[in-house]
């Protein structure tokens, strides 16, 4: 065990004076990460509690989240549900395939760039909207169909979560 001056304490295995192995840090701050190191940082397998009640286990490379991983926000209240995520990271943000569920019930399945929802992905809201299709930034853009509770549809092109109109057909051009 060792115990630096700001509070923070480290319970583990050691390497040329760097914590490496298994272990577990203890931050003043009230956080803690329990897992694997290399040459002082989380590397491997690790989970980490932050004091706010909020968690992630997963992979991580180099101190940060990266491959697969789960995060969980602590639920508002005594509540049950809570925001969280599920799926790839790539330095410490949301990169590749991913799950993200909002406490609201609302919920993405689809690809990830640099902690933005692009590429192909399907959103579920709680009122039985769907939509599929392509994002950029974050945001229903290129092609795509929303599909509404009441049965009907848009099918075509989206800028900036909002529908442009139907794709074109050959008889268009006719």
């Amino acid at each position: 065990m060792h115990q630096w001056s700001n509070g923070d304490r480290y319970e583990g295995e050691w390497r040329a004076c760097l914590r490496n192995g298994n272990g577990t840090d203890f931050f003043s701050n009230g956080d803690m990460y329990i897992g694997q190191y290399q040459y002082g940082r989380p590397e491997g397998y690790g989970q980490y509690k932050w004091s706010n009640g909020n968690t992630y286990q997963g992979m991580f490379k180099g101190g940060l989240k990266h491959g697969n991983g789960k995060w969980r926000k602590k639920p508002a209240g005594d509540g049950p549900l809570a925001n969280c995520y599920e799926g790839d990271y790539v330095d410490d943000k949301k990169h590749g395939w991913g799950y993200f569920e909002w406490e609201s019930g609302n919920s993405y399945s689809g690809m990830y760039n640099g902690d933005e929802r692009q590429g192909f992905g399907e959103m579920r809201w709680t009122d039985g909207s769907v939509y599929r299709g392509t994002w950029e930034k974050g945001v229903q853009h290129g092609v795509g169909i929303m599909l509404f509770p009441n049965g009907s549809k848009r099918v075509g092109l989206f800028s900036q979560n909002e529908f442009q109109g139907p794709l074109a057909t050959v008889d268009d051009y006719d």
